[in-house]
């Protein structure tokens, strides 16, 4: 006879199965930002540090000869992965950009549900800069594993995640400062408040590691913002690009606020905000979206205190998340193209078989030409040529004077004269000049 004893019902693991589909459709997403290609330098420069590291073991930008003003640990971390891979593989760490917000997203929906990690994957901010070659990817993980471990109660994980955060992304010092403060003020055991001395000392090791190039990021900002004097015409054209990716999560955030209070990320949410809005209204920052990928995870961790029928209000947001991403998507060749005049003048110095050294301040030129990081130096590196200069690529833009010496070494360059003992071989005039792109000409040094 055929048993009737009752078995369990199977339970559909429909959460691992909702997960992998999120994972996969923000996958995608990342896929199209990829063949669209990159539109900023920093990717390119931050390649280009990574690279000298994997080559020469110095952690140095080869165009400044300093730090740049960025802070090692991302650098270090793509160096190691281009010494394993060949120091030229841009896409290696595209990838590995990609699988950290990939883990941050994860760790989100693990720590706080699938709302927080849908919230922030399909958010454009995550999908534009998620994937780039950039340290925000890095530092957002460590600021998120450094929460969630104050969440569980691990004391040392905390205080070694905010250390790394810290060393890994100027931009999320206030929010490290913040929490710091917060887990001294609160902190109910003196232990936790010794071990917050870790990240204070990791503070002061990348105060002292940027303090020589403090004041580029605001002078990058100043040349940007040439055509927006004033603070409101700033503030104005931060909240143009910056409604669509925030406005739902702020909204949801505050929803989920009103249900579950979380006042210390409500506190390092609302304060980093601030510090954006203020740095930008005096044009020390240019408000990349890069800037709001960890306010995207603050936000996405508010959120998940949404609760029976408001918890739904996720599905049409994540939805609308994607519609605005897709927007983007459509802006984002705009902002690529502006690099072809450099990508011209790369390959063309990429035919001439790479003799002696070449001399240039675009690391887009350094890429796409293919010269070694080592044979590579910039203007604001040495107050004059190398002896064994072969080539120099020249970025001939008035706006630029204040970044590359080389325009006032040779303010010829800038109308059209060519120095004595040079050859004009290359001129990358390309029709993206007149839309904003940088043109970019090659010479020769005879």
């Amino acid at each position: 006879m055929r048993s009737t004893e009752a078995r369990p019902a199977q339970t559909t693991p429909w959460k691992p199965l909702v997960a992998g589909g999120l994972a996969l459709g923000w996958l995608v997403l990342a896929q199209q930002r990829y063949r669209l290609g990159i539109a900023w330098e920093d990717s390119y420069h931050h390649w280009l540090r990574a690279a000298q590291f994997a080559r020469t073991g110095l952690l140095l930008d080869p165009l400044t000869g300093s730090s740049n003003g960025w802070l090692p640990l991302y650098d270090l971390l793509a160096g190691c992965v281009l010494a394993l891979v060949g120091w030229h593989n841009l896409d290696a760490l595209m990838l590995l950009s990609a699988l950290l917000t990939l883990a941050t997203g994860a760790l989100l929906a693990r720590q706080w549900g699938l709302v927080s990690g849908a919230l922030f994957l399909f958010n454009p901010v995550t999908v534009l800069t998620g994937s780039l070659p950039v340290a925000e990817p890095l530092s957002t993980l460590l600021v998120v594993a450094a929460l969630a471990g104050a969440q569980k109660g691990h004391s040392k994980r905390t205080a070694l995640f905010w250390s790394g955060a810290v060393l890994c992304d100027r931009g999320v010092w206030p929010i490290a400062v913040l929490a710091i403060l917060w887990q001294w003020l609160t902190g109910p055991r003196a232990r936790e408040r010794v071990l917050q001395v870790g990240p204070l000392l990791a503070l002061g090791l990348g105060l002292w590691l940027t303090r020589a190039d403090s004041n580029r990021t605001a002078l990058w900002a100043a040349v940007d913002q040439q055509q927006l004097p004033g603070a409101w015409e700033r503030l104005e054209a931060l909240w143009t690009y910056s409604w669509r990716p925030l406005l739902l999560p702020t909204l949801l955030a505050v929803a989920g606020y009103w249900h579950r209070a979380n006042p210390r990320i409500a506190l390092l949410s609302l304060g980093y905000l601030v510090v954006i809005a203020a740095l930008v209204s005096r044009g020390d920052l240019t408000g990349s979206n890069r800037y709001y990928l960890v306010l995207v995870a603050l936000l996405a961790i508010l959120a998940s205190g949404l609760s029976g029928f408001t918890r739904l209000l996720a599905v049409p947001a994540t939805v609308m998340l994607v519609v605005f991403t897709q927007h983007y998507l459509t802006l984002w060749p705009q902002w690529v193209v502006l690099n072809r005049p450099s990508e011209l003048a790369g390959r063309w110095l990429a035919r001439t078989g790479k003799p002696g050294t070449l001399l240039t301040d675009s690391p887009v030129v350094v890429y796409w030409s293919g010269y070694p990081p080592e044979r590579v130096y910039g203007s604001q590196k040495r107050d004059g040529l190398m002896e064994n200069t072969e080539f120099v690529a020249a970025v001939i833009d008035e706006r630029y004077t204040r970044l590359y010496p080389l325009l006032v070494r040779y303010p010829e360059l800038l109308h059209g004269g060519v120095p004595p003992g040079w050859q004009m071989v290359y001129d990358a005039a390309d029709w993206t000049v007149r839309y904003g792109a940088k043109p970019v000409r090659v010479y020769r040094v005879l």
